[in-house]
C-alpha cells in the first residue's frame, strides 16, 4: 500500500515576531526570532533594505536630538544638536550654526517651526530662533514684550500657540508646568499663562507634548493628560489617565493610528483617542530577561514614517550591547507586526517636507556623528555609515514548530518545498531543528538560488526620432530588477515529532524573500 504524505503548508508571516517562551502558543503566522527582514503585506518574508548616511562628513559628538525646518517658501532642513552644538543640512554634510548659547554636551535639543522660524530648546540652556540663515538667542521675560522664549525641556506647535514644558523660570525648575504663547506669536509670553499639572501627584513631571487633533497629550513619567480649548480663557487640562505615562526623552509621537510611547518597563502602548492599549505583548520577555536594557540612562526613541513605527532601544546580545530598531506595522496580522533590525541609531526622528516622501533619520550610536536614512528608499542591499563602505546585512528567519497538527506522535518528514525569490544567484544556509530542541542544529543545507532577472528587454524603447534624417530603429530598453520566484527541493529531513526552520541571507550583499514553505510528512504508528 502506497505511503500517504501529509502536507502542513506555511505561507503567511504576518504575524511578524513573537519572543513568549512557550512556542506553542504562537499564531501560523509568527516567528520566534528573526533579524532584518520585514513582513511583505502578501505574508512573505524579505530582506530589509540598506541604510544610507545623510553627511559623508561625521560630526565630532553623538548626534543628540533631530528635528525639522520648514517654510511655506520652500526651505527644507533637517536639524541635529552634537556635543555643544547645533548644526543644519539640506543635503549631504551639516553646517553649525553660530551666535546662539553652546548647549551641555549630552544635553538633548528638541525643535519645531512657527511662522517660518525654528525653535529650538534644551533644559540646560536658553532658547534660541533660526530662521535658516540667521541664529540668536532668545530672552526669558514673561511680561508680553517681543523676543522671548522659555528656557525648558519640550516644546511643540498646537492650535495657534506655542507650548513648553518642563520649564526653568528664574532659576528655579518647574518638572510638571506647562506653558504657552500669545496666540500666533510665539516670541510674547505672559507670566499668568501656565498650568503645573498635578504637582508631586505620584512623583512624576512631564516627559512629552504631542498634538494629537481636538487636544494636546502631556505626557508624565506615570500619568497621561490633555488640553482642550482655543485660547487663554478655555484651556482646560482632563486626566486621561494615571495608570501608564511616558519614559523621559522618548518622543512620544502622534499618528493617524493614534500616539505612541514607551512606558516605564511595560513596553510601547497606543492611545486611540479613547483608550491605552498595550503593544508589547509579543516582545515583553525582551525586557523581561534584560536583552532590552538601560532604559533610564539610554531611553527607547520613537519615530512615526512610513505607516509603520520605528522604536530603538539598546539590546543585548552575545554579551555585547548595542542599539538595535524595532519596526512595527499596525496593519499587519491580528494587534500588529513586529520585526528587529540592527540599525545602529539612537535617536529618531520622521522628516517630512511638503509635498515630498517621510524620512525616517536616525543619530547613530557605534558610528558617531553620523545621520542616517534609516529605510532607505533606494533599494540598496548594505548598510552605509561612514564615508563610502558598505556593511553587510545580515538577515535571518525561523520558522515556528511545525508539528503536523499533532506535537506528540514522531514523523517520517519528507523533503521540504521553499518558494522564494532573489534578483542574483544566491546561496542561503539553511538549518533544520528538531524535537522542539533548538540547542543544536539537526541538519545543515547549501541552498542555491538561482537570479532570473532580465536586464534589458527588445522594442519597448521610444523610437529613436531624436534626428529626422535618422532611421526609425526600436533599440534594446534597460528594465529595473524584479524578483522571480523560485521553488526550491531541500533533502529528506529524516524522524521527529516537529521541525523548525532557520533561512539565513547570503554572505553577499544581494536580496532575498521566502514567499513560502511546504512540509510532507507521514506519521509514525504510536506504540
Amino acid at each position: 500500500m502506497a505511503r500517504q504524505f501529509k502536507l502542513e503548508v506555511l505561507e503567511a508571516f504576518t504575524g511578524g515576531l513573537n519572543l513568549r517562551s512557550d512556542q506553542f502558543n504562537l499564531a501560523e503566522n509568527e516567528s520566534p526570532d528573526l533579524l532584518n527582514v520585514v513582513v511583505d503585506p502578501r505574508g512573505g518574508i524579505r530582506q530589509r533594505d540598506g541604510v544610507d548616511r545623510l553627511n559623508t562628513t561625521a560630526l565630532s559628538a553623538d548626534i543628540k536630538g533631530i528635528w525639522g525646518f520648514f517654510t511655506d517658501s520652500g526651505t527644507s532642513q533637517i536639524m541635529v544638536n552634537h556635543g555643544t552644538a547645533v548644526a543644519y543640512a539640506t543635503t549631504g554634510n551639516f553646517t553649525d550654526l553660530t551666535g546662539i548659547t553652546a548647549r551641555t554636551a549630552g544635553s538633548r535639543v528638541y525643535g519645531t517651526t512657527m511662522n517660518n522660524v525654528a525653535y529650538g530648546v534644551s533644559g540646560d540652556k536658553v532658547s534660541f530662533r533660526w530662521d535658516g540663515s540667521t541664529a540668536a538667542d532668545l530672552g526669558l521675560v514673561l511680561n508680553g514684550s517681543a523676543g522671548n522664549f522659555p528656557q525648558c525641556q519640550y516644546v511643540t506647535f498646537w492650535n495657534n500657540f506655542a507650548w513648553t514644558a518642563n520649564t526653568v523660570e528664574s532659576g528655579t525648575s518647574h518638572p510638571s508646568r506647562v506653558r504657552w504663547s500669545n496666540s500666533n506669536d510665539p516670541e510674547k509670553w505672559t507670566a499668568a499663562d501656565y498650568v503645573d499639572i498635578d504637582i508631586g501627584e505620584r512623583g512624576d513631571y512631564i516627559t512629552g507634548l504631542v498634538p494629537a487633533g481636538d487636544r494636546l497629550l502631556v505626557f508624565k513619567s506615570n500619568s497621561v493628560h490633555a488640553i482642550y480649548g482655543f485660547d487663554s480663557d478655555s484651556f482646560q487640562v482632563v486626566n486621561l489617565t494615571n495608570d501608564v505615562g511616558s519614559i523621559p526623552l522618548s518622543s512620544p509621537v502622534s499618528t493617524t493610528f493614534g500616539a505612541f510611547f514607551w512606558y516605564a518597563n511595560n513596553g510601547v502602548y497606543a492611545y486611540d483617542g479613547e483608550r491605552f492599549i498595550w503593544l508589547f505583548a509579543k516582545l515583553q520577555p525582551a525586557i523581561d530577561d534584560g536583552r532590552i536594557r538601560n532604559l533610564e540612562t539610554n531611553p527607547p526613541q520613537l519615530a512615526w514614517g512610513n505607516n509603520k513605527l520605528y522604536v530603538s532601544v539598546d539590546w543585548l546580545e552575545d554579551g555585547v550591547t548595542a542599539r538595535r530598531t524595532l519596526i512595527y506595522d499596525p496593519t499587519m496580522g491580528e494587534g500588529g507586526a513586529w520585526v528587529t533590525t540592527d540599525i545602529d541609531v539612537g535617536p529618531l526622528y520622521a522628516y517630512n517636507p511638503p509635498n515630498a516622501t517621510s524620512t525616517v533619520y536616525g543619530g547613530c550610536v557605534a558610528n558617531t556623528g553620523v545621520l542616517v536614512d534609516v529605510e532607505d528608499a533606494q533599494n540598496r542591499t548594505s548598510d552605509r555609515y561612514v564615508g563610502s563602505t558598505e556593511a553587510h546585512i545580515v538577515s535571518y528567519f525561523v520558522t515556528r514548530w511545525v508539528t503536523g497538527r499533532d506535537p506528540i506522535v514522531k514523523k517520517r518528514w519528507g523533503r521540504p518545498r521553499v518558494v522564494l525569490s532573489a534578483e542574483s544567484t544566491i546561496t542561503l544556509p539553511i538549518l533544520i531543528y528538531k524535537d522542539f530542541d533548538k540547542s543544536e542544529q539537526s541538519n545543515a543545507f547549501q541552498l542555491s538560488v538561482t537570479g532570473k532577472v532580465s536586464q534589458s528587454r527588445w522594442d519597448t524603447a521610444k523610437w529613436d526620432d531624436a534626428d529626422a534624417a535618422s532611421a526609425y530603429v526600436a533599440e534594446w530598453d534597460a528594465i529595473s530588477s524584479s524578483l522571480t520566484a523560485n521553488v526550491q527541493n531541500l533533502p529528506t529531513l529524516g524522524t521527529g515529532r516537529s521541525i523548525s526552520m532557520k533561512v539565513s541571507g547570503p554572505s553577499t550583499n544581494n536580496h532575498w524573500e521566502v514567499n513560502a514553505l511546504a512540509f510532507t510528512y507521514t506519521p509514525r504508528r504510536l506504540r
